[in-house]
């Protein structure tokens, strides 16, 4: 038995090809995104000023090809139903936070109907499927914290009470979708928009604090070598970074 790795190296190059040309000819918008709510500020405040994180690597790209593989499934059940009104990838707004809605649907055939309402949709692996919805004698983590605000914002946008939240296992394409009401996130919302519209103001990074721990994991964290700067170090690079700004 031989093992030829040719084909993979083919994918692997592709695909990491394809999203850096991509990042090549984007324009940041200087703005917060919706996906970004559940991170750290000081994250938000780098992304927005155009600070690299950790580059991408070929696992996490893949990934992100495996995610955008599960929506286009997921999709043509949405389709099939006939609940998708509004075009895919509907552009949302809300107090400058910008963002594009996975589908806006009709839940009217839905277990628990909320009219029209933005649904965001995710790819996770069984493994964090098993930890989001959990078992008949052990109960679920729920959805991540990030994805809620990220829907939540789309509901602003649109000025609705109710979004979602879909999770699609990617190993066998289960589906669990959330309900959510946007009171429940709303005030999160605006005052993370709020802290970040200061700290922009104000014209300096701001200290890292961890929302979330697994923020604070060296492995994890976008832009490690921030995490352990002081204010006077921030405040010296701030002033550079805030000065090419303008």
């Amino acid at each position: 038995m031989i093992i030829d790795n040719y084909i993979d190296r083919v994918v692997g190059k592709k695909t990491l090809d394809d999203v850096k040309k991509k990042d090549a000819v984007h324009v940041r918008s200087g703005k917060l995104s919706a996906s970004m709510l559940g991170d750290p500020l000081q994250w938000q405040v780098l992304k927005v000023l155009g600070v690299e994180g950790e580059p991408l690597d070929e696992y996490v790209v893949r990934k992100f090809l495996r995610g955008n593989h599960v929506e286009s499934w997921i999709m043509q059940y949405l389709d099939a139903d006939a609940t998708v009104l509004n075009d895919k990838q509907d552009f949302a707004n809300y107090r400058g936070v910008n963002g594009y809605i996975d589908a806006m649907v009709n839940t009217a055939k839905w277990d628990f109907p909320k009219g029209l309402i933005p649904v965001e949709i995710k790819s996770v692996a069984n493994s964090k499927f098993s930890r989001i919805v959990g078992t008949a004698s052990k109960p679920g983590n729920g959805p991540d914290r990030g994805h809620c605000l990220q829907a939540v914002l789309y509901a602003l946008s649109k000025g609705t009470e109710w979004c979602a939240v879909m999770y699609v296992a990617a190993d066998d394409y289960r589906v669990q979708t959330f309900m959510i009401k946007v009171e429940d996130f709303k005030a999160e919302v605006d005052k993370i928009i709020d802290e970040f519209n200061e700290a922009m103001k104000s014209k300096i990074i701001p200290e890292f604090k961890c929302i979330e721990k697994w923020q604070e994991n060296v492995k994890y964290n976008r832009y490690p070598e921030w995490m352990s700067k002081n204010k006077k170090e921030l405040l010296t690079l701030s002033k550079k970074l805030f000065k090419n700004e303008r």
